[in-house]
This record gives structure tokens, sequence and C-alpha cells, in this order.
């Protein structure tokens, strides 16, 4: 009998995983960053806040709710499951990995496709791993500001599903970028740049506001329940639909194109 041959995709995947195993940076840095950063700067000024809201008679903190809890998780987190999809994609020519990955698999789409389940997957298990932690610690770190934060709540219930599918279309994103600018430095400044810089600056153009409700950073953060300035012209679930469609548009164009 001759075993089954696993889909195209599912060795993809797994070929990424022996790639980057062993003392890679996704391992080193990325992910221990991931998941660390968010926490310390949450957790960090939950701390204060604390301190301050213990001070008798002198500073007036307000109490903060699920809807304001998971900021730095969104925000940090899943841009580096971004980055690292980024990264991973576009090392792919480092020590001719590629061309080995292309005798085993000779089409680009389940290559491209495995490698966001990879890191797609990570994602996931990253951000509701840096979720739990948060959400769970911040009534005990700073129950006085923070006291009524809780998963079980609406908004913390919707975090749970929210932020790990957001990471894993992010992932897909990541992916795309690093297919179609193939230099890690590139392709990592291009996810930081639209992340952090594009989307932000997009609100002092002319009409910025508006424009802004279409981005599809902006989208997912409105998605997860958390509270914006601003709100897109559909509801948190249409929101989420649309920011995953255009986070899918780089790895669709990659598919498409054909390297010569």
């Amino acid at each position: 009998m001759t075993a089954t041959r696993r889909p195209a995709p599912v060795r993809s995947a797994h070929a990424e995983l022996i790639r980057t195993s062993g003392a890679s940076r996704l391992w080193i840095a990325l992910i221990p960053t991931a998941v660390l950063l968010p926490v310390v700067i949450t957790l960090g000024i939950a701390a204060i806040a604390e301190r301050f809201a213990r001070i008798p008679g002198q500073i007036s903190v307000l109490a903060v709710s699920t809807s304001n809890s998971a900021y730095w998780v969104i925000t940090i987190t899943v841009v580096l499951v971004a980055v690292a999809a980024a990264d991973g994609q576009a090392a792919d020519g480092r020590y001719r990995t590629g061309d080995y990955v292309r005798l085993a698999i000779s089409r680009r789409a389940p290559v491209l496709l495995g490698r966001w389940m990879f890191y797609g997957t990570l994602g996931v298990i990253v951000s509701v791993v840096a979720l739990v932690v948060v959400v769970v610690a911040l009534p005990a770190v700073a129950p006085t500001v923070y006291g009524t934060v809780s998963l079980t709540d609406a908004v913390g219930v919707r975090l749970l599903w929210t932020v790990p599918v957001y990471a894993f279309f992010a992932a897909a994103a990541g992916v795309g970028v690093g297919a179609l600018i193939p230099t890690p430095v590139g392709s990592t400044a291009a996810v930081l740049l639209w992340a952090f810089v594009a989307e932000t600056a997009a609100g002092y153009l002319p009409h910025g506001a508006s424009l802004q409700r279409y981005l599809p950073v902006f989208n997912a953060v409105y998605a997860t329940g958390q509270d914006i300035a601003l709100q897109p012209p559909w509801s948190p679930n249409g929101a989420l639909l649309y920011a995953s469609a255009l986070f899918t548009a780089p790895l669709t164009v990659a598919v498409l194109m054909r390297r010569n």
C-alpha cells in the first residue's frame, strides 16, 4: 500500500515549521515579543493607574471596562504576527530554501497558502495567549481601575474570537507582502509603516476621517469591540469581514503573479 500524500498546502506549512525550527528569530524574538510586550505595557500602565487611583483626593482616575482593556494586544501582537509572516515569506530566498520547496511543490499558490496556514495558526495561538493573560491579570493588578474587566462579559467573549480571526487574516497580509517585497527588511518595514504610520497619517489628509473609516486595521480594531473614536459605515461583524477581505488582497495578488 502507498501512503496517502498530504495536500500541498499542508506540506508547505510543515516545511515552514521545519525551516523555522531551532534558534530562528521567529522563536527567539518575534513570538516572545508578540506575547510579552503587550502584557508588560498593559500591566505596567494598569499598575501606575491603580497607584494614582489610590491617592486620596489628588487625581481622579476613571474605571476602565473590557472595551478598553486589550488595546496593546490588538495593536502589537497582531501586527507582529503579520511581521513574522512577512519576514518568513521574504526569507524564502535565503540559503536557497525556496528552491527546495519549489522542487517539492511546483505551484506557487499552495506554497503561499501553506505559509498562511502556518503563520495564521501561530497567530491565533499567540493572540489568544496574550489576550487571556492580559484580561485575566488586569483585575488582579489594578482592581480599583480595571476591576470590571472580564473575559466572560459580552465584549470579553467577542475579543476571544475576533482577535484570533484578526490575527489569522493579518498573517495572510504578511505572507502576501513578503511575497511582493521579497526582502525581510523591506517587507517588515512595509507592514509596520502601514499599521503604525499610514492609517494614522490618513486622518490628516483632506476628508481623512472619512477615509480612515475604510482602512483595514481600523476596521479590524473596531470589529473586536474596542472603543474607537470613529465608526465604519457597517456593523462590527461587517467590519471584520471587510478587513479580512482586504488582508487577503496582497496574498491574492502574490498568488496570481508568476515569477520569471
